[in-house]
């Protein structure tokens, strides 16, 4: 049983409600300011007075790490502020998390005969209280389990309580969690999952908000239908299929129809779709209005390894691929295994590209190894991504590994004005890459035929055809890789030992792509 962890502002009940389930469970209750009080040897007024806000958030995060490095279960109240701090909420990530809401009218009528808060030592407590619950906002609806105590007494909720922790409990069982410097968010894999997204999205917290499906027409076609028909408050917003849409231009259409459809700060934007949708509209939702909520729900083999987790959305622009871009972590991804059936034959075999590199990177020979189940190669390809992009998530070192082959990918596909799909350009990049290693000194002859060989029985291209080397070389020009000028290019050591080299000869990388070229 994991840590359940009643959060929310100050007088919806934590501390009270902490202690009645301890009673009805038998699993010790904790309450963070109390243990901070015993730790300091202060009230938390006289905390505040002598250290201020700053010093005890910081002893609200020493206290959390104590918590949550035992090992046994625990039901713990921890003060208003509580998750403010990303690294709070990172902590938490393996805790069922409920936050307590109530009416400022109610908070008031519960705290007006206190003395112990000292945020509300102000001349209009309500009106501090009000301000105070819009500025926690964003952070509060961000946990999934949502219980209001206005109308209700403390033993009335209990059970409520106690069914939201067990639920919590079984839904983490299809659940990884990813660890980012906001917080944290749940990837779920669930068969299914598109029949029974309505209440997928309640549980996780999107209830009664607007929602926008966001697709490109293919997928529509598909399953536009069968999303819109099981959801409350939703619409479908279309953009054309295919890489070449991915643009500046596509984004203003779309910005133009939320508009129109009056999406607002507390909307959803779900991406139901393949790497091209789930970049475009992740683009869409780190930008419009400065940001609003992101659900990811990749419908490829291609996004459902790489481009749906980690957080990097953008579009194209005509000096090169994904030059225009931000940061924009999703707050749930949804997989749902048995989209993968209706995939036609040509994207699943581009998809195994990503799946091959992430073996490639990993050292993980499973995912380098044809005859295992889809599903297991599956998980083991996105948990790679997750581990990754967790220590690095701005791209600042070891991240930019993800883009072995895709120095080469990225050029093929600009320079066949994005005729080639980009999963079938990563599978020839990586040989690409891998004779480039091999040319370089850095990678055995054997671990470079390897390459070749579980490419190929991938059904991926062996080759770039008829493209000119010189053209793809001029196209590495604009990659985002390069520094002043100079190629950076991903190489490996071995399997499972990526590297980067820097200031490659021209002279180097068209012999290598002079061998993969169609005579």
């Amino acid at each position: 049983m994991n840590k359940l962890i009643l959060t929310g502002f100050m007088g919806t009940g934590k501390t009270t409600l902490a202690q009645l389930l301890s009673i009805a469970t038998g699993i010790q209750a904790v309450d963070t300011d109390v243990l901070i009080s015993q730790a300091v040897g202060m009230t938390i007024p006289e905390i505040f007075e002598r250290f201020g806000e700053a010093g005890f958030r910081a002893w609200e995060t020493a206290i959390l790490q104590q918590i949550m490095a035992k090992p046994d279960p625990l039901i713990v109240s921890g003060g208003g502020g509580l998750f403010l701090h990303a690294d709070n909420r990172k902590l938490a990530a393996g805790a069922t998390i409920i936050c307590l809401t109530a009416s400022p009218e109610a908070i008031f009528d519960r705290l007006k005969a206190t003395s112990d808060r000292p945020l509300l030592h102000v001349e209009d407590p309500l009106a501090e209280i009000k301000r105070l619950l819009l500025e926690r906002k964003p952070i509060y609806r961000q946990f999934r389990w949502q219980v209001d105590t206005t109308q209700h007494t403390p033993e009335e909720l209990v059970p409520q309580i106690q069914a939201i922790w067990q639920r919590d409990q079984q839904l983490r069982q299809h659940e990884v969690c990813v660890v980012t410097p906001e917080g944290f968010y749940p990837i779920l894999f669930q068969r299914g999952a598109l029949r029974t997204l309505q209440e997928i999205l309640d549980v996780h917290g999107f209830w009664g908000h607007r929602l926008i499906v966001g697709t490109d027409d293919r997928v529509a076609d598909l399953y536009g239908e069968r999303v819109l028909s099981q959801l409350e408050n939703a619409a479908l917003v279309t953009m054309p299929s295919g890489e070449s849409y991915k643009n500046l231009s596509t984004v203003n259409t779309i910005y133009e129809e939320l508009a129109r459809l009056g999406l607002d700060r507390n909307g959803v934007i779900l991406a139901l779709g393949g790497g091209v949708v789930g970049d475009t509209f992740g683009y869409v939702a780190a930008t419009y209005l400065r940001g609003v909520r992101f659900v990811q729900i990749p419908t490829t083999l291609l996004a459902m390894v790489d481009s749906s987790v980690g957080g990097k959305v953008g579009v194209d622009v005509p000096m090169g691929k994904n030059l225009i871009g931000a940061f924009k972590q999703p707050n749930l991804v949804i997989i749902d295994p048995d989209v993968l059936n209706s995939l036609p034959a040509e994207e699943h075999t581009a998809g195994m590209a990503e799946v091959i590199k992430h073996g490639l990177l990993s050292g993980d020979r499973r995912l380098l190894d044809l005859t295992l189940p889809m599903e297991t190669r599956l998980r083991a390809a996105v948990q790679v991504k997750i581990d990754i992009v967790q220590r690095d998530p701005y791209e600042q070192g070891e991240r930019a590994y993800l883009n072995l082959g895709h120095t080469f990918a990225h050029a093929i596909e600009r320079a066949s004005m994005y005729q080639w799909r980009h999963g079938d350009a990563v599978g020839v990049g990586l040989i690409a890459a891998a004779r480039l290693s091999h040319a370089l000194g850095l990678l055995s002859d054997d671990d470079r035929a390897l390459i070749e060989d579980v490419v190929s029985r991938a059904g991926l291209p062996t080759s770039i055809g008829y493209l000119y080397p010189q053209v793809i070389w001029d196209a590495m020009g604009t990659d985002k890789k390069w520094r002043d000028g100079q190629s950076h290019f991903i190489v490996l050591k071995g399997i499972g030992q990526p590297s980067i080299v820097k200031n490659v000869p021209r002279d180097t990388v068209i012999m290598v792509l002079e061998s993969l070229r169609n005579e």
